[in-house]
């Protein structure tokens, strides 16, 4: 496609090449070389699970949920289960339309996590969405501690296209969050956006000054809908899931944003984490343009994840048409080609029979002989047939080569 920007699904497919290539060629090598449905096989498939970073529990819970499924179903060859595991993986990671419920309310959403993860780009993506989809959106710049952070979130806020409060280097953060809630009351604000700063989940006073931002929201915004999103970085693999875990008992943990996840070989993790923690994996991002985070989906994730083809990989209605006018315009040109050789053949031979007659009114030379050899015979006839009319004026006699 021309320059043009590739959809996200197959974004998020050729984001997922390495876990593919980490995880279901080891599937596959069970599904299509085992001989029979057995202990054996069942354990190949639960340590190539737990090797590719989709957890202990979830593992366990896909082991036993298509171990139901094959006696329910009587299933007897390993290669039928494949699409039993595809079913189980769907389910474990399938997020309910509740879920989103804070787009369509007045809300603060609150996004926490470690440094590096990719939370103040998550936050204008986000704010991207949310203003695409008609909301007043409204930033809150409350990571004060990191050089330039303002200058960078501000950036994104531009790019969004949304309003952003910030405070000074090195300001109390929770200042920065009263400021904002007041605005966000003050203008009505559809959703206000808290970006905080990047801490380690092991730093305690660290942690209880999310608590602190926390307080500060729920006296001042009590009849907000509050939402925690934590942001992860998929490469990180397990060490994501133990962030997730810390950071739950100082938040109360409603989404995960899953960053990152272009070129990771651990893309595992999201089933992991979801399964582990009961927490949904809301938001996805492949990439760093302002529309590399989308909702997440579990059907997409798993059908890039184990290369099921999909509707937008299927040719388009417009690339139809235009191939179908393709092969119009191809056909009509043959048609015309032989059109035109069938009237050249017609033409021809008609040429021949006028050429014939004009030489002799009873017979006609060989095909072979040229124009040039023509004429001169009917010169050499000519002056024949005139001599024999001087010395036999009464009778014509014709010669033939």
């Amino acid at each position: 496609m021309a320059e043009e920007k590739k959809g996200f699904f197959s974004r998020l497919k050729e984001g997922l090449n390495k876990t593919r290539e980490n995880i279901v060629a080891g599937i596959d090598a069970v599904f299509y070389g085992a001989s029979e449905i057995d202990d054996d096989f069942y354990e190949e498939l639960e340590e190539i699970l737990i090797m590719g970073d989709i957890g202990v529990n979830a593992t366990n819970d896909i082991i036993e949920r298509m171990k139901e499924e094959v006696k329910k179903r009587h299933l007897r060859l390993p290669s039928e289960c494949k699409e039993l595991l595809v079913e189980s993986i769907k389910e474990q990671m399938h997020v309910e339309e509740t879920a989103y419920d804070f787009e369509k309310k007045q809300s603060v959403i609150f996004i926490i996590g470690v440094n590096g993860v990719g939370k103040t780009t998550s936050v204008g993506k986000l704010a991207s969405i949310l203003k695409g989809q008609g909301r007043k959106v409204l930033i809150a710049a409350a990571d004060t501690f990191r050089a330039a952070a303002g200058d960078q979130l501000a950036e994104w806020a531009h790019r969004a296209g949304v309003d952003m409060i910030g405070g000074a280097d090195g300001a109390d953060p929770a200042s920065v969050i009263f400021d904002a809630v007041n605005a966000a009351k003050a203008r009505n604000v559809d959703v206000l956006i808290c970006d905080t700063a990047g801490r380690l989940h092991n730093k305690k006073n660290l942690m209880e000054e999310l608590k602190k931002m926390n307080r500060i929201i729920d006296r001042e915004f009590p009849d907000a809908h509050r939402e925690n999103l934590i942001v992860l970085d998929g490469t990180t693999g397990q060490n994501a899931l133990s962030q997730a875990k810390e950071f739950g008992e100082v938040a109360d943990l409603t989404g995960i944003i899953l960053t990152k996840m272009d070129g990771t070989a651990k893309g595992g993790i999201a089933v992991a984490i979801q399964s582990e923690l009961n927490v949904p994996v809301k938001y996805i991002g492949v990439g760093e343009s302002i529309d590399d985070l989308q909702k997440f989906n579990a059907d997409d994730f798993v059908n890039a994840l184990f290369d099921i083809r999909t509707e937008e990989e299927a040719p388009s209605e417009e690339s139809v048409e235009s191939e179908e006018v393709i092969e119009a315009a191809e056909e009509e040109e043959v048609i015309a080609a032989e059109s035109c050789e069938e009237t050249q053949m017609e033409t021809e031979p008609e040429d021949d029979t006028e050429t014939v007659e004009t030489s002799s009114d009873e017979t006609s030379f060989d095909e072979a002989d040229s124009e040039q050899t023509e004429n001169d015979d009917r010169v050499i006839n000519d002056n024949e047939d005139q001599e024999e009319n001087n010395d036999k004026p009464k009778k014509k006699k014709w010669f033939f080569w």
